[in-house]
């Protein structure tokens, strides 16, 4: 089988940053004048504006090759999505079976019937869209996902809806056409999904486009949307940005407040029933605030929600080596994009902090730890030498390991 055209080899992929997903709009001019505020359309920067981050022949070849499980393809057709079983089957191999394989025959035919193929979570399949998303959430701090969709031509997508999280639309490939409208709700939270129930859509839309190859739409959570295709086909990929708000944070206030005792005592008895007991709730709960307020410390409740934080995100992707010793005194490694190094001392303890985990480290790795995290590129001969070379080995060779550093030459 020959190779999917316009597909770019992964050799030849260089780092796609979000100054370049944006441009020509600085992240500057962005986040002041788009973010949270108002639709963002780019348009015209060429049809090849994605090509070193994802190509239509990627998307092609990752469906072609039958190797994904479900869910990482799913059918969607007229707002709800087929039961995997309509396009997946299990496969005996001796006496195992891999479940969920696609059927790539199925999907192709109910493709050119009208469904559209999603692929959800494609960060985790294509080094290059994974690591633009480490770069994202690690300037944001906020949770970065994506999904790719791929729609046959004369087809409508998804019901008109809106989104909870802040939403970046990238065209690979096709066109399609969008109609946004005003949100009936600003900025929802995630508790707050769509009702369509509840809706009337407008008699005119707040704008409307075509998508064409190398297009961006940035779309602040809350805005309606629906969508169709025309005479060309659309593959699209939307990068979700699912944001902390205040409502988190508060909300660790209320978890903390669990430490107080006289918050743990039981409501008065009956106060659901005695319209007489609500000045009662009404002063104790004022009383209560009064004193939180004075008890609780600000920096102590900061500190554990960022912490929290740091949990939730997902770790490097570890990589597995057939051969450890590939590393050598000589190899030429950099910091993977978008996996910041970051370390904390103290008691004269050091420690090195990966998605939440807290990693303890000899303190004499520190120079080499901090010449690392500068950024450029590095190999063990260059590092400080306050450990010797077979430790500046082992120590590049297990943060290889973990998914922060890469290699960028072939050279053993």
């Amino acid at each position: 089988m020959s190779a999917p055209q316009n597909h770019t080899d992964a050799a030849e992929r260089r780092a796609f940053d979000f100054r370049e997903l944006i441009a020509p709009i600085s992240p500057e001019s962005f986040f002041g004048e788009y973010w949270e505020r108002a639709p963002l359309l780019l348009q015209q920067r060429g049809s090849r504006h994605y090509e070193t981050l994802l190509s239509i022949g990627d998307l092609e070849e990752f469906i072609s090759r039958g190797d994904a499980r479900y869910p990482a393809i799913r059918l969607a057709k007229g707002g709800g999505f087929f039961p995997p079983e309509a396009y997946t089957r299990d496969v005996k191999y001796g006496d195992e079976t891999f479940r969920g394989v696609p059927d790539v025959e199925r999907i192709f035919t109910e493709y050119s019937m009208g469904a559209t193929v999603t692929l959800p979570a494609l960060h985790m399949a294509v080094p290059a869209l994974g690591r633009l998303c480490a770069q994202l959430q690690a300037q944001l701090d906020h949770s970065v996902h994506t999904n790719a969709y791929l729609t046959p031509a004369g087809t409508p997508g998804f019901t008109p809806h809106y989104d909870t999280h802040e939403v970046f639309v990238l065209q690979i490939a096709g066109s399609k056409h969008w109609r946004v409208y005003e949100p009936p709700l600003p900025l929802p939270h995630r508790n707050q999904p769509f009702s369509p129930e509840s809706y009337t859509l407008p008699a005119q839309p707040l704008m409307q486009f075509e998508l064409q190859a190398g297009d961006l739409l940035y779309l602040p959570r809350g805005h309606v949307h629906t969508t169709i295709t025309g005479q060309s086909f659309s593959a699209h990929v939307t990068i979700g940005i699912t944001v902390y708000t205040w409502v988190e944070l508060l909300a660790e206030f209320i978890h903390r407040s669990v430490e107080q005792p006289q918050l743990r005592t039981a409501l008065p008895p009956g106060f659901a029933h005695h319209p007489e007991l609500r000045a009662q709730l009404e002063g104790r709960l004022g009383e209560l605030l009064e004193s939180l307020d004075r008890s609780t410390s600000i920096d102590a409740l900061i500190e554990q929600f960022l912490r929290r934080v740091h949990s939730a995100q997902p770790r490097p992707a570890v990589r597995f080596q057939a051969d450890p010793e590939q590393i050598n005194a000589g190899t030429r490694l950099q910091i993977v994009p978008g996996q910041p190094l970051t370390l904390e001392r103290e008691h004269g303890e050091l420690r090195l902090l990966v998605a939440g985990r807290r990693i303890g480290l000899q303190s004499a790795t520190g120079p080499a730890l901090e010449a690392i995290g500068r950024g450029g590129v590095f190999t063990a001969q260059t590092l400080p030498d306050t450990i010797s070379v077979d430790a500046r080995l082992a120590l590049l060779r297990y943060l290889h390991g973990l998914g922060l550093l890469q290699r960028i030459d072939t050279r053993a």
